[in-house]
């Protein structure tokens, strides 16, 4: 191997007191194996199992922090206790062989499928539609459901925690929820600027 790649697998500290075994990163990436109920499956089980033993750290696929947050179909919720047995099978999954666990969070807001939301109630920051075509026009967020928004973040974290996760990355990027409030994406030059038309 060539001697440039040395501290790739040489250990690195953390300023948290975590140290990694090495600085292999293994990515978020969507698998869509998850239960339908939003519980962890043995599937995703495997997945990781496959995958986690050579990284120094390793991130989950996302999960969202509200019933109304998801993304896509198949995918894991952080948004009820109920979900901590699974979300604890797969922090010790992911660790066993040294890699440090992470697990990621998010809302989809206007990205999410109005037919995996209850009532079909899309909501984000702004009633302004997604791009891709066939999109709802989703609801405008209340600023108290803003604020109820940022606590399900908090309580997913918690659940990280308690499910004996190392760290949690919060995702937004790629249009999702946190990215609508700042992000400026015109289609349509009667929607310039509406997406930042809320300000918290």
């Amino acid at each position: 191997m060539n001697p440039k790649f040395n501290q790739m697998f040489e250990q690195v500290s953390l300023p948290t007191g975590i140290t990694l075994k090495n600085r292999i990163v293994l990515a978020p990436m969507t698998h869509m194996s998850s239960n339908a109920d939003g519980t962890i499956s043995d599937a995703e089980l495997a997945y990781y199992a496959r995958r986690t033993g050579g990284a120094g750290m390793s991130l989950t696929a996302v999960g969202h922090v509200t019933e109304h947050g998801i993304g896509f179909p198949a995918q894991f919720g952080v948004y009820d206790d109920r979900f901590i047995p699974g979300l604890k099978r797969l922090a010790d999954t992911m660790k066993q062989q040294g890699s440090v666990a992470v697990l990621q969070i998010f809302h989809a807001g206007r990205l999410t499928p109005e037919q995996a939301v209850p009532a079909g109630q899309v909501v984000a920051p702004s009633a302004v539609a997604s791009e891709r075509p066939g999109s709802p026009e989703p609801r405008e967020l209340t600023d108290a459901e803003i604020t109820s928004i940022i606590k399900d973040f908090g309580e997913a974290t918690r659940r990280a925690i308690e499910a004996g996760f190392d760290g949690v990355e919060i995702h937004g990027a790629n249009g999702y929820l946190i990215q609508q409030f700042f992000s400026l994406i015109p289609t349509d030059e009667k929607i310039v600027g509406a997406e930042v038309s809320r300000n918290v």
